[in-house]
């Protein structure tokens, strides 16, 4: 959702873009992640480049090249460098997590677990149903699981904390039932069957410690999607990230500490 949202920005012609990720990334939709560039060095998602950074030093280096820094220093080392004008909450983390409005002018947090108003000056919606609905009051609307007993259909998931093991590689086909991997634990080897027959398009990357819950997977069975096409809902979310901040920019909202949008 955030190279979605990366992409969405460059086109629309903003250029001093920078990501913060992870030492060890679990982006499960590597193939359209920009996040991959942390294992890389670099990456590509629809024709741009990003560049792993160890620190916010290099961005104007990379800027200049017309490239994404994608950095892996402390969140504060970055913020204390680059002091953004807009700072985006875009992981999609599901629950409660540090976060100030002092970071930036503008804060604009991504799906449930913030609150508009006071962890961020604006919430967006990401639920299918509402995507892109920006919020100046309350949380976002949580995730809908599936129900007790009921399979996901498409996702695999950790069954508990353990290191993620996987010869499989993105694009593969698998019948529903065919282990995808095997996770080991501390005192066991679980084989992790395929939810449903179909193609990889999303696979976290062999040897990830992972906890339980945590996403391995993503399956599609549908002839014109590889791992490589970007999800709708990203591309959704990119357009309306990037109208927001236009109509912010352009003075078309209020000053969100004082008036929210």
């Amino acid at each position: 959702m955030a190279t979605g949202i990366a992409l969405r920005l460059k086109a629309a012609g903003f250029r001093l873009l920078a990501l913060q990720e992870r030492a060890r990334p679990t982006a499960v939709r590597r193939g359209v992640s920009f996040s991959e560039a942390v294992h890389e060095g670099v990456w590509r998602v629809q024709g741009l480049t990003a560049r792993h950074l160890p620190g916010p030093q290099g961005c104007s280096a990379c800027w200049r090249n017309d490239e994404i820094p994608v950095l892996t220093c402390p969140e504060t080392e970055s913020l204390a460098v680059l002091r953004p004008d807009i700072f985006i909450e875009a992981t999609l983390r599901k629950r409660p997590a540090p976060l100030g409005r002092e970071l930036a002018a503008l804060v604009l947090a991504l799906g449930p677990g913030f609150t508009a108003g006071c962890d961020a000056h604006l919430v967006m919606e990401t639920h299918p149903d509402l995507c892109g609905r920006i919020l100046s009051s309350g949380q976002a609307l949580a995730p809908q699981r599936p129900a007790d007993g009921q399979a996901d259909r498409r996702h695999l998931y950790a069954p508990g904390d353990g290191l993620f093991r996987t010869a499989a590689r993105l694009g593969d086909r698998y019948e529903r039932g065919q282990p995808v991997g095997f996770l080991h634990t501390a005192t066991d080897t679980l084989a992790l069957p395929a939810p449903m027959t179909g193609m990889l398009r999303g696979l976290l990357r062999d040897k990830t410690p992972v906890r339980r819950g945590v996403k391995l997977a993503d399956m599609d069975d549908r002839p014109h999607i590889t791992p490589y096409t970007p999800s709708t809902r990203a591309a959704t979310l990119g357009q309306a990230v990037a109208r927001l901040v236009r109509q912010w920019q352009q003075g078309e909202l209020h000053d969100p500490d004082r008036s929210p949008a």
